[in-house]
C-alpha cells in the first residue's frame, strides 16, 4: 500500500526536487530556503530556560532556528531539517510579529521569545502542522543521505570521512 503525503507536503518536497534534484547537501537546502523565503537563514546555539530545547522566529531581516548549546548533534539535526521544514510549508509567517517584528540586531539585544515558534519536550505530532512538518523533514533526510552516500568512498576518505557513517553536521556551525 502506497503512502498519501498532505497535499502541502507532496506540493513543497516537488518544488525542493524539481530545483535540487533527488540529492542534494544542507548547504543547498538551505539556499533553497533562504531564495524560497527572500531572507537569509541563521542557526544558531544558546542557553535556553530548561523547558525549550529549540525555537524558530522568522525576523525582519533573518530567519532564525535556535537549539540549545550542547544539544546532541543527531537531534539538532532533526530540528533544523523540521524547522526549515515549518518555513518552507509557510507554517512560519514572514514576520512573526506582524509589522512589529524586530531586526535580528535588535533581537539580540533582547531575546523576546513570545512570538517564537518553539516545543518544548511534550509530543506535538498529532497536530497536523507538526506532522506536515516531520514528514518533510523525513524525506529531505533521505535526500541529504542519498547525497552523503553518493560520494565515493575514496573522496570520502580523502577529506576525513574514514568511516561510511553518515555526518550530517558540519554545516551546522556558522
Amino acid at each position: 500500500m502506497e503512502t498519501v503525503l498532505p497535499r502541502d507536503v507532496q506540493r513543497t518536497f516537488d518544488a525542493v526536487l524539481s530545483v535540487l534534484g533527488e540529492a542534494f547537501p544542507f548547504a543547498t537546502l538551505i539556499d533553497f530556503t533562504e531564495l524560497s523565503r527572500g531572507k537569509p537563514l541563521r542557526i544558531e546555539h544558546d542557553t535556553m530556560p530548561v523547558a525549550i530545547a529549540w525555537y524558530c522566529l522568522a525576523l525582519h531581516d533573518v530567519d532564525l532556528i535556535c537549539t540549545r548549546r550542547g544539544l546532541d548533534v543527531i537531534l539538532t539535526c532533526t530540528v533544523c531539517l523540521h524547522e526549515i521544514s515549518h518555513l518552507l510549508l509557510c507554517h512560519i509567517p514572514l514576520l512573526s510579529g506582524g509589522p512589529s517584528t524586530p531586526s535580528y540586531a535588535a533581537f539580540l539585544r533582547c531575546r523576546n521569545l513570545q512570538k517564537a515558534l518553539y516545543r518544548s519536550h511534550t509530543n506535538l505530532y498529532d497536530v497536523p502542522q507538526e506532522y506536515a512538518a516531520e514528514t518533510l523533514a523525513t524525506l529531505l533526510l533521505n535526500c541529504l543521505r542519498r547525497e552523503k552516500t553518493s560520494i565515493p568512498l575514496i573522496a570520502r576518505h580523502l577529506h576525513g570521512g574514514s568511516s561510511n557513517r553518515l555526518q550530517l553536521l558540519p554545516w551546522l556551525v556558522h
